[in-house]
Order: structure tokens, then sequence, then C-alpha cells
């Protein structure tokens, strides 16, 4: 290992355990607010006998040092990794007018999805096209500095945000975000851009991701509409090594609907059926070869703070050798109760 990429990590720790230090002290002294769920259910993968069981939790932290800056630890634990996960551990100010300044580790916000916590899902799991976005880290977790506008009704309709990040497995990334609400009709628009330095065997690649979605949120239904195009830096810096030195292009998008029937407006009891269909096609060249995924789906609720959640994600994928036929490899069924605080 190099001294550059040691003196990184170690750059990276210390402000991460600066941070939870930090935030430690705080804690001290001002009252934290704690939040978080309970999450516990069943997995069968399609076309497996067994299916298996499953728990998890968050615990997350945040402490109001004034009335301008905010510190937050978010903690996971999961059955699957039988550990305790520092997820995110940040520094938040408020600079006035809507403005905003965050510096730690937390999220990728490169599109619709990762605008959100995952309890704030209408799906159990994030869908097709960001579990491929973040296996090449055009989403998911770093450490990165983001400087943000938020919308709010009547008097600022847009909002826009732009982050600098950092992480050892791709170097350095900017992604920025632009959204207006009410921008066509009732639906809120927003532009999604990403250019990432992505680390190679010999040297690096510059690679680049554009999103768009369109969202609509009522009392009664919920509507996603994304579309998405980029660079494989994996399959780009595969061909470079071993095909014709082309760069792969990828596409992808997403179309979600949800609709929320109130059974008791007293207690929050709503049952709440959706739909998703997505679709990704990992290289532009070949765009007859691609995935299909279909997820209908239910939510109950319990109340506002419960909910029990069945999901069928069929995934259909198909060959370079035969187009015509898709097969399931990756479908599951997932059946969960979820309990938040």
């Amino acid at each position: 290992m190099n001294l550059r990429i040691l003196g990184l990590r170690f750059a990276s720790a210390m402000s991460v355990a600066l941070l939870f230090g930090s935030a430690t002290t705080l804690f001290s002294q001002k009252k934290p607010e704690l939040s978080g769920w309970i999450r516990m259910g069943m997995l069968k993968v399609h076309e497996e006998h067994e299916g298996e069981s499953f728990y998890a939790a968050k615990l997350q932290f945040e402490v109001k040092l004034d009335k301008t800056l905010e510190a937050q630890i978010d903690l996971r634990a999961a059955s699957t990794r039988h550990e305790i996960e520092l997820r995110e551990a940040y520094l938040k100010a408020d600079v006035g007018k809507g403005l905003n300044l965050d510096f730690g580790q937390h999220k990728k916000r490169f599109g619709f999805e990762y605008q959100k916590s995952k309890e704030n899902l209408r799906t159990v799991e994030r869908t097709l096209v960001y579990r491929y976005l973040e296996t090449f880290g055009f989403a998911g977790r770093e450490m990165n500095f983001r400087y943000y506008r938020t919308t709010k009704e009547r008097e600022r309709p847009s909002g826009y945000s732009i982050s600098l990040g950092y992480s050892e497995a791709h170097d350095l990334n900017v992604i920025g975000r632009w959204q207006r609400l009410r921008a066509l009709g009732s639906f809120t628009l927003a532009l999604n851009g990403l250019a990432q330095r992505d680390k190679m065997d010999n040297g690096a690649q510059m690679v680049w991701g554009l999103g768009l979605d369109l969202a609509r949120d009522t009392e009664a239904h919920h509507l996603e509409l994304e579309a998405f195009a980029g660079q494989d830096p994996f399959q780009s810096e595969f061909e470079r090594d071993f095909g014709a030195g082309r760069k792969v292009y990828f596409t992808g998008g997403k179309f979600l609907y949800s609709h929320r029937f109130v059974i008791s407006a007293a207690t929050g009891k709503v049952f709440e059926p959706v739909f998703v269909t997505s679709f990704l096609a990992k290289d532009l060249d070949q765009y007859e070869v691609n995935t299909i995924e279909l997820l209908p789906g239910v939510n109950y609720w319990f109340s506002p703070y419960a909910r029990l959640s069945l999901n069928a994600d069929f995934v259909l994928t198909n060959s370079p050798g035969n187009t015509n036929e898709r097969t399931s490899v990756g479908s599951n069924y997932v059946l969960q109760m979820e309990v938040r605080w």
C-alpha cells in the first residue's frame, strides 16, 4: 500500500473519529433526540426451496448544538452481518434562507430514492436501477461535503444541492441536483448529474451519470418516474484491458405508483398497494440484452409508526445468446414488519 492511500485512509478515519468524538462530547451537554426502527421478516429467493428469516435495527442520534448547528450519528445492526455498523456521522449547519451545509459520512444523493431514508420508501428495498448504481459507487454512502438549498411551498419552489465526495474505491466525485416544485402541473421535476474519478489498475478514468425524475405526492397516491444514463466504470475498464477499448454506457428507468386507502384516520390504519416496473440495459451497444423488474407489493400501516410489507420482486433477464428467453435469477419475495420511533 503506498503512502498516499495510507494517508487518505488515515484522514478519513480521523474525520469520522473526530465527528464521533465531538458528538459524544455534545451528548453529555445536550439531550439527544433518538429515532430509528426495528425490522424483522422472511426472505425467499425465487426457485430456492428454503427461505430465511432476518432482523435489523437502526438507532439515530441527533444533537442540536444551537439553532443553526447539529450533529447526527446513525448506527445499524443486522442478522446478516452480526456487527454494529457506523453508517453515518456528520455535522449539519443551517446558514439561513433554506441554505445548509453537511460534512461527514452520509448519503451520495444521486437520484430520487437517495433523497430519502430507506424507511420512507414505498418498497422494502431500493429498486433495480439503484441496486445497479450502488455497485460502482454512483449511489450509497461516503465522506462528502454538501451545500444545498431546500424547497418550500410558495416561498422557495426551486432547490439545489452540490456535493464533493471521496471514497478509497472511487476517488473524488461531484454530484449536483436541481429540483422545482410544480414544474409540470403538480409534478416536481429534478435533474441529477454526477462526475467521478474512478480508479483503475493503471491510472484512473473519468465517468459520468445523468438522471431525471418526476414525482407527485398527495394524500391519496404517490407517483415516481425516473430515467438514467451514464458510463459503467467497471465494464469500460474491462474493455480497455481485454476488449476493443470502447467505453460502455448504460441506461435505465423506473415507474412507481402507490395508492393509500385510509381504513381509520383516527388510528392511522392505511392499506397501500404498490407497483413498480424498472428497465435496465447495461450496455447501449447491446440494448436488446437487458433486465426488467416487476414488483407488486402492499403496505399495511397499523399506525404511522408500524407497517407490514409484502414485496414480490421479479427480476427478468435475457442473454446475448438468447434475447427471447428470460431467466428469473435474483427474483425474491419479502415479508417484513417494521416499527419505527
